[in-house]
């Protein structure tokens, strides 16, 4: 049978193939027509080799085979003439809906480091902007029996690593119990990276949402694990600081070395205000006074006794007192000493003690008055 009219089977497909139209049953011969409908484009692969695209339109293919030889090579070859001819058309102005499952895919875990699993259902549409880089990824991986059924699998295939990749690198971001609260935010930062992936096979990206986020069991109860030992080793020392929080108003870095030592906040807890309870906020403060000048004398004598014993044992302390002592107790107590005026009766002048004359009045003095 010779195939005169090479046609698109049609279909909802992006993609749509006329498979080995050079086999057993078919041949192309000369005079043969290729038709390609709007908003499509064609490309013939023989033996795994693209030809130049086909725009839409009716074209002529002039082999140059008489049906005559066809026949005979067909009979000496028992109908395999050893080439593989097929005919794509792909459709450059629609749209895809896909519905897909990622399967499990890791992702990292941000509080603990942790290496988890995860699965997600997304809702997604695609289109084809380039034909030549989908079908290069397509044509030379299939058999002479590929058709149409295996064409949605194998895009499918290629939409599928972009959007494990991006969803890996987002909801490694987020706690696990906000998967499911923040689909679309996960979905709208994912979008990027999946239209740069796609577009590398040549397929533009339309739409992207994600229907669910989902953890294994088995994962879930690794986390938990995780959790309660951390809130374990957590828990006291969370209770000391919000006791102490609730004692100091917040304020526990702003302690004085007292209130560090006694435990005792000097200033009063409630905040001063206009009306009678500012006697209670000083009153109270007086009253941490009082208790912190208490617990101070109570250990004083505590803190003396070290403190002598570390004087005792100090040469420089020990030795310094003992020689003053010994100083202080052998040495004679000097004489007075003399005074050096003396005053005139006559004036009340201060007077040097050898004048005989006051050098203010004239008075003379005796030797035996003096």
């Amino acid at each position: 049978m010779y195939q005169s009219i090479i046609r698109d089977p049609g279909g909802e497909g992006l993609i749509r193939i006329q498979p080995d139209i050079c086999g057993q049953h078919t041949t192309v011969v000369n005079g043969s027509i290729l038709i390609v409908p709007p908003g499509t484009t064609a490309f013939v692969a023989i033996n795994g080799i693209l030809t130049h695209p086909y725009g839409p339109g009716r074209y002529e293919i002039l082999t140059g085979v008489d049906p005559f030889f066809v026949r005979l090579r067909n009979a000496l070859t028992h109908g395999d003439s050893g080439t593989s001819v097929s005919v794509f058309f792909v459709a450059t102005e629609k749209s895809k809906f896909i519905k897909l499952g990622t399967g499990e895919f890791p992702f990292r875990e941000h509080r603990f480091n942790l290496t988890m699993k995860a699965l997600a259902s997304c809702n997604l549409s695609v289109s084809i902007v380039d034909p030549l880089k989908v079908l290069r990824k397509l044509v030379g991986s299939y058999s002479s029996a590929f058709s149409c059924d295996d064409i949605d699998p194998c895009i499918e295939q290629m939409v599928l690593s972009p959007v494990r990749e991006a969803l890996s690198k987002e909801i490694g971001k987020l706690d696990v119990t906000e998967f499911n609260s923040k689909l679309s935010h996960i979905g709208s930062l994912a979008t990027p990276t999946i239209k740069t992936g796609l577009f590398e096979y040549g397929i533009k990206l339309e739409r992207f949402d994600i229907a669910a986020i989902n953890i294994p069991e088995t994962e879930i109860s690794r986390l938990k694990a995780l959790e309660q030992e951390y809130a374990s080793g957590k828990t006291r020392t969370d209770i000391e600081l919000d006791n102490l929080q609730r004692v100091w108003n917040g304020n526990v870095s702003n302690r004085t070395l007292s209130e560090m030592m006694t435990g005792i906040p000097s200033r009063g807890q409630a905040p001063f205000s206009g009306n009678s309870n500012a006697t209670c906020s000083n009153t109270g403060g007086m009253a941490s006074m009082m208790m912190e000048m208490m617990m101070l004398t109570q250990m004083f004598p505590k803190l003396q006794e070290p403190i002598s014993e570390m004087a005792r044992h100090t040469d420089m302390f020990g030795n310094s007192s003992n020689s003053a002592q010994e100083n202080t107790s052998s040495a004679d107590s000097p004489p007075p000493m003399p005074n050096r005026y003396k005053r005139c009766p006559s004036c009340n002048g201060n007077v040097t003690r050898n004048n005989s004359v006051c050098p203010i009045c004239g008075y003379r003095f005796n030797e035996r008055n003096d």
